[in-house]
């Protein structure tokens, strides 16, 4: 009959539209749901955890000394390992595990003076890093709202909340024992390893640090 006009059905154009809205509804929605479920969290944690296996092995196998790098305010992390032998001369500076040239007396003095060695303690203050470019240990940036948080390594008599956190790992097959907690929202997953073995696992939350 006339006048009775029949159903349509959306045209090419019309899908695609809705389409893309969806798209951008869900990629605006995705930070928020990874924040409730802490994914980026628990995401950075097993990365730095296959790294810390990784760079245990490396330094074995490179016969050098390498260290993760905890860049605590830029939310970022890498690897570096020496560029010589590290044994340094007389004369050359003196590293603070802050970096900073220190005289010989001061520096061995106030640099890594919680290291107990004192053979590492020298090495460690002579020593020049620079960066390892590796795929799998490349730089990354914790992804969304996730943090470190109270970072905790031999050299730190309590955890460290910001600057620049470092993990050593020796060719002698040894590394840092440490507690590296990532945290998104309420939600909080801690890097704890073997200095050992080389292995890490992660937990959930954030263990009391170690006395």
């Amino acid at each position: 009959m006339r006048g009775v006009r029949q159903p349509r059905g959306f045209t090419l154009i019309e899908v695609l539209i809705v389409v893309a809205v969806i798209g951008v509804m869900a990629l605006a929605a995705a930070p928020a749901v990874n924040s409730l479920t802490g994914a980026n969290a628990r995401s950075a944690a097993g990365e730095i955890a296959g790294a810390y296996r990784y760079l245990f092995d490396t330094a074995a196998l490179r016969h050098q000394t390498c260290r993760m790098v905890l860049d605590m305010d830029a939310r970022e992390w890498w690897a570096e390992c020496t560029t010589g032998t590290g044994s340094g001369r007389r004369g050359q500076p003196v590293m603070g595990k802050d970096g900073v040239a220190e005289d010989d007396e001061r520096g061995l003095a106030r640099g890594f003076s919680d290291e107990p060695d004192a053979e590492k303690r020298k090495f460690l203050a002579r020593a020049k890093f620079a960066e390892f470019r590796d795929r799998q240990v490349q730089k990354r940036r914790l992804r969304g709202g996730a943090a470190f948080e109270k970072v905790w390594t031999p050299r730190q008599r309590d955890p460290q909340t910001k600057g620049k956190a470092y993990v050593y790992f020796y060719p002698q097959g040894q590394a840092d024992r440490v507690q590296i907690p990532v945290a998104d929202g309420t939600n909080a997953y801690t890097v704890v390893t073997q200095p050992l073995t080389g292995r890490a696992r992660v937990v959930t939350g954030i263990p009391e640090a170690p006395r």
